[in-house]
């Protein structure tokens, strides 16, 4: 049972809109992107925190250091990921705005342009074939709260391509408690909300940071839009006991409802920091979800990834360690991309 959550809110919502009823330009949902079944393995990385170093740490958009600088990118074999627009709790004394999340957007966007390496998936040729050297990017939002003043402006950024919404970030705000929030309540009434505009307009709900009771909450509005529930960036809390780390029946759950859980790589999740501890993790994720509901979000540039796994040239090395745990080929390309292309193909019943 979900527990209590504030319904006095001060703010109404409009009508949820319908798939059919959004922006006649809005892009379709089913990825372009396609990867080949042979040859290196590349890697679809659901949480890369770029933009908050850019935006809010200083860093220059040419990406001269750091774990995921392009070349690292291609070092890894990178086929793509997702940067996602950070709106920080403590932004504007705790309550970020709309307006910083177009602004972070627009630092996606010049990170995007600076750099020949990055794409966004409309830039890809009809065939969806990744050109040489090129990193596929995807955009998602961590942390929605500023939403809350206005939950119909979502759909203007899932028409923007926004495939990934995360209600809360790391504290508990006005849609949802969170993961290490102080009350960890569940979805509030304009949460719920949210969550319905986000699966009606075509994107999916990231529960990565949400409280126990929030995924309690979300099961039965992911279940009536067949929508598949997604942790970009979470790993399991009976490997390494940590709010932010999902119960093995919400792992079930995102199984059973056809969605994907990222691979966190930061150390503070993670139960050591040798590359066998980070493959017992993924083991224990698929021995729960599902060899099919596996995939990586490594968050790099937002947490501290251990030493061997220490920025994006590193991959191979983990996928080479999978295969030395007894992972045969087929599972460890879909852990590392074609789970999370599956998922991101989803469409809403009304688009179909």
């Amino acid at each position: 049972m979900a527990s209590a959550a504030p319904t006095s809110t001060g703010v109404t919502a409009a009508p949820v809109a319908t798939a059919a009823a959004l922006d006649e330009t809005a892009p379709t949902r089913a990825p372009r992107l396609t990867l080949p079944s042979s040859g290196p393995i590349r890697a679809l990385d659901l949480h890369v925190d770029t933009p908050w170093k850019v935006h809010f740490k200083g860093r220059p958009k040419t990406l001269p250091d750091g774990p995921v600088s392009a070349p690292l990118l291609q070092a890894g074999g990178y086929a793509a990921l997702v940067y996602p627009i950070y709106l920080p709790d403590y932004l504007h004394d705790d309550h970020p705005t709309i307006a910083d999340a177009d602004a972070i957007y627009a630092t996606i966007d010049a990170l995007v342009a600076e750099h020949d390496a990055l794409l966004y998936e409309r830039e890809l040729p009809p065939s969806g074939e990744l050109p040489d050297g090129r990193v596929v990017v995807y955009v998602s939002i961590e942390g929605a709260g500023a939403f809350a003043d206005d939950v119909s402006q979502i759909e203007r950024f899932v028409r923007r391509g926004v495939r990934f919404v995360g209600p809360v970030h790391a504290r508990d705000n006005r849609l949802a408690g969170s993961a290490t929030g102080k009350e960890r309540y569940g979805l509030t009434a304009l949460g719920k909300q949210l969550c319905e505009r986000v699966y009606a307009a075509g994107a999916l709900v990231d529960v990565s940071h949400l409280s126990d009771a929030g995924i309690a909450d979300l099961a039965p509005i992911a279940r009536r839009f067949q929508a598949p529930i997604v942790a970009t960036h979470s790993n399991a809390r009976a490997r390494h006991d940590h709010p932010r780390n999902l119960r093995d029946d919400d792992l079930r759950l995102i199984g059973e409802t056809g969605g994907v859980v990222g691979l966190n790589l930061h150390r503070g999740f993670l139960p050591g920091q040798k590359l066998s501890s980070i493959v017992s993790m993924v083991k224990h994720l698929v021995d729960v979800a599902g060899v099919d509901h596996v995939a990586l979000g490594t968050d790099f540039d937002g947490g501290t990834p251990p030493r061997e796994l220490a920025d994006a040239s590193r991959m191979p090395a983990l996928a080479a360690a999978l295969r030395g745990a007894g992972m045969d080929e087929a599972s460890v390309r879909k852990i590392f991309a074609t789970n999370a292309l599956r998922v991101m193909a989803w469409q809403p019943p009304a688009a179909r």
